[in-house]
């Protein structure tokens, strides 16, 4: 299947030539994973495993695990946000620095789609900020990150 590039307000999103992308599927699919890039820390459920940004040391990456549940809830937050709908990609004018810069490639069954977003040029729509602050919320709620150290340094 062809695929095209659309950039809306600074974001980048992938789907059929000619048209808007495709809904995913309602319900659960058989295969769901998901790679989730924010700030520099990655989510890989493909492989198992997360990587922590250390900012100014080596990122850390350890095993990683969601159960069945959890990507379930986020397979369905994906699905109610519907973040890869381009009419829903409005933001403010403006510019933030320093910027934050996100990924998110999920495949269902056999189906990948793919998008990226920055707050570089204004603040991120709602769909995205809700998506994003949810996906962290599980990564955060995780015993395997709560063990993890934090940077000794910070991003300005």
């Amino acid at each position: 299947m062809a695929v095209a590039a659309f950039e809306v307000a600074g974001l980048f999103l992938f789907g059929r030539p000619g048209g808007r992308p495709e809904r995913l599927p309602k319900g659960t699919p058989a295969e769901f994973n998901l790679i989730f890039k924010y700030d520099g820390s990655v989510l890989n459920t493909f492989e198992h495993t997360y990587t922590k940004d250390m900012v100014g040391d080596p990122s850390i990456t350890i095993r990683f695990e969601l159960s069945q549940s959890e990507l379930a809830q986020v397979y369905q937050k994906i699905y109610d946000l519907d973040p890869y709908d381009v009419g829903q990609r409005t933001s403010g004018n403006g510019a933030r620095i320093p910027c934050s810069y996100f990924f998110l490639r999920v495949q269902v069954d056999s189906t990948t789609k793919e998008m990226s977003w920055s707050d570089c040029r204004g603040l991120v729509n709602d769909t995205l900020q809700q998506l994003t602050e949810y996906i962290i919320s599980v990564i955060e709620s995780k015993e395997d990150y709560k063990r993890l150290p934090a940077p000794r340094f910070f991003r300005y």
